[in-house]
């Protein structure tokens, strides 16, 4: 085992409960686990069970963890991650948001060959993020992200269960410039009992594959938008 492996698993004998924050970018507070890439790979599912028992994870954080993954490892890690987490744990990821703003007129440049292909792997919007995890089993609450239309949807949420740094509320550098730093940020979360959340057959009944999503919408410039749901 080498030392990184070795002294990840003394982290966890330190803990009564297992909440993860992989990847570089995710900010680790008290409680929570710093897991960096050479210490966990959350593709490899070996890498998972030298640590944990399936369903005993509570928690995991990954902020700007998914993008660096091809789509057959975001839906791998999906998976993994489904598979280690308790019942009614939850997964808080964040991503750039492909409907952002900044990202649709980047995009246009790489399809128009003025700037070079740099960044993220692979790119998702709320829909596209939402279906990954719906299809491995999650439930999946949106917390904050642009629709293809450029409002912006936030709704609150709770801290406890992971801070991402770069969105609308706490990136401070939105102080001078609104929406300039935002994420897509979602929870995906184990099904516990029907009364936890929202899920696929509900949202099928209802003639809509995407969560309902309830919460502040804005034109993207500060100014209020009638509410859109994420459906």
């Amino acid at each position: 085992m080498s030392n990184a492996a070795r002294q990840f698993r003394h982290r966890l004998e330190c803990c009564d409960r297992i909440c993860l924050a992989v990847g570089k970018n995710s900010h680790c507070m008290d409680g929570w686990i710093a897991a960096k890439n050479d210490e966990i790979d959350i593709v490899e599912v070996t890498s998972w069970s030298n640590f944990f028992q399936k369903s005993s994870v509570d928690a995991i954080l990954a902020e700007n963890v998914w993008e660096h993954l091809s789509q057959s490892e975001g839906r791998i890690a999906a998976r993994n991650s489904f598979q280690f987490l308790r019942p009614g744990g939850n997964l808080r990821l964040a991503v750039p948001d492909a409907f952002h703003p900044a990202q649709k007129r980047a995009s246009l440049l790489r399809r128009r060959g003025r700037v070079q292909p740099t960044g993220p792997c692979h790119l998702y919007n709320h829909r596209s993020l939402a279906e990954l995890f719906l299809s491995v089993g999650f439930q999946v609450k949106l917390l904050e992200f642009f629709d293809e239309n450029g409002s912006f949807h936030s709704t609150q949420w709770d801290v406890s269960k992971g801070l991402v740094r770069r969105t609308q509320l706490f990136d401070k550098r939105n102080v001078k410039q609104p929406y300039a730093y935002t994420s897509l940020v979602l929870d995906a979360i184990t099904p516990d009992s029907p009364a936890m959340g929202w899920s696929r057959d509900a949202s099928q009944q209802a003639g809509s594959k995407i969560p309902p999503h309830s919460g502040r919408s804005t034109t993207g410039r500060g100014e209020p938008a009638q509410h859109r749901s994420a459906a």
